[in-house]
């Protein structure tokens, strides 16, 4: 129990690290008239002069931090943010939509909003722009001839068809009207400087909430080369616009990032890993932190760990961090992280000593109510039941049981997963 406890404590002070209060008082630095953004390299003139656009399941942090830094400085904002987001009483409209981090209609029309404000802009004014992960969802608008029906369904068949997660953002951004750089070149002559609490391996810069304030180098001749190889059948309005801008009757996404514009990532799975590996230190553990590029099927990577997890010795603290994911063949419940952990406790099973915590920083994992899981030596008592379980997709039915699921409630950032592997013995 003794190992669970500090997993969690660890975990709590990691995400505490990603929390948009306390990044953006970091990056947004007022002094009187004077805004500093480090990241950007970046100093602006404060004048009642500044727009606030924001999306993401961080937004609402991300903006109340804004506010209580640039106070009457802000004009104007809109901001996208998930279902049960508790409303905001400042100067930023908050728009509530993407039930189940899906665009829908309300997101769509949100995301209208941000390109009105957005065009709204003139010189001398900042365009704030808050990123954080579920962006792509919240920032839906489609290009000009496709509803957002048209464009999911899109999405939907490339997915189908195999398409790698790089080629599903560079058609999506060729069939949007603000990612892929686009929100950038509609803000300008306004300055646009964009902080970004990343959700994807390796924070690429176009792949966070699909690039919206920076260059793209793939083209819409790229995309029909990657609907072509995948004999992917999408509606018709999609693919000719696709084949209107490979023909150069479109405007191509920027290919470098907008001169007005500069984005910076400033919270990451990287720095969640580093606080939690701090945290582990102070609790007596020597920590180490394995990888943040943490993928592939969760269960093979929960089997992994625990092997990793078996052959130490001594008191260690263990981190990985990134996104897994699961090929649902079942009917059962869960989400990646339970399926790691119940995976883990599989080959931990019968154990002493060594356990691990497997989490999602947002605070939820699948379609349940936990983040994730616990799992040691003695979560399985008899593993036909695990396997099956797992066979069946159902990690939550077999660990809610167990009593070792992880509740600590939304959180309000996201930068992935963490998992906490502790060794005593």
């Amino acid at each position: 129990m003794e190992l669970r406890v500090d997993a969690e404590a660890i975990f709590h002070v990691a995400v505490a690290a990603v929390l948009p209060e306390a990044l953006l008082p970091q990056h947004l630095q007022r002094d009187g008239d004077r805004l500093r953004m480090p990241a950007l390299e970046l100093e602006w003139k404060l004048d009642r002069n500044v727009r606030l656009a924001a999306f993401g399941k961080a937004a609402p942090g991300m903006v109340r931090a804004a506010e209580a830094i640039l106070g009457e400085h802000i004009v104007a904002g809109v901001a996208s943010v998930p279902v049960g987001t508790a409303l905001h009483d400042g100067v930023t409209e908050f728009h509530p939509g993407a039930a189940d981090n899906l665009p829908d209609r309300t997101a769509m029309e949100a995301a209208e909003r941000i390109r009105v404000l957005a065009v709204g802009a003139s010189e001398g004014e900042l365009l704030l722009v808050l990123m954080s992960g579920g962006g792509s969802a919240l920032l839906p608008l489609p290009a000009a001839g496709i509803t957002l029906e048209q464009k999911l369904a899109a999405t939907r068949a490339l997915a189908t068809a195999g398409a790698t997660i790089h080629e599903l953002n560079a058609v999506r951004r060729h069939i949007s009207a603000l990612k892929g750089g686009r929100l950038a070149q509609l803000a300008a002559p306004a300055t646009v400087a964009a902080l970004a609490i990343s959700d994807v391996i390796g924070d690429p810069l176009p792949d966070i909430a699909s690039g919206p304030t920076v260059g793209d180098t793939s083209t819409y001749g790229d995309c029909l080369a990657i609907i072509e190889r995948l004999g992917a059948e999408l509606p018709p309005a999609v693919l000719a616009h696709i084949e209107r801008g490979t023909a150069g009757e479109l405007e191509e996404t920027p290919s470098a990032t907008p001169q007005n514009a500069c984005t910076a990532v400033i919270g990451s799975n990287r720095l969640a890993l580093e606080a939690a590996s701090a945290a582990a230190v102070e609790r007596g553990y020597e920590a180490s932190i394995i990888t943040d590029m943490l993928q592939g099927e969760a269960r093979d990577a929960g089997k992994h760990i625990a092997r990793h997890l078996a052959g130490e010795r001594g008191r260690h603290c263990l981190l990985w961090g990134g996104e897994t994911t699961v090929r649902v063949t079942g009917k059962g419940r869960g989400g990646r992280c339970q399926e790691l952990a119940l995976a883990a406790a599989i080959e931990l099973q019968g154990g002493k000593g060594a356990g691990l915590l497997a989490a999602g920083t947002d605070g939820q994992d699948g379609a349940t109510n936990t983040a994730g899981s616990w799992g040691d030596g003695e979560t399985v008592a008899r593993e036909a039941d695990a396997l099956a379980a797992l066979a069946d997709n159902d990690a939550y039915g077999f660990l809610s049981p167990a009593g070792v699921l992880f509740r600590p409630g939304l959180t309000g950032t996201n930068v992935m997963d963490l998992v906490i592997g502790l060794v005593d013995r």
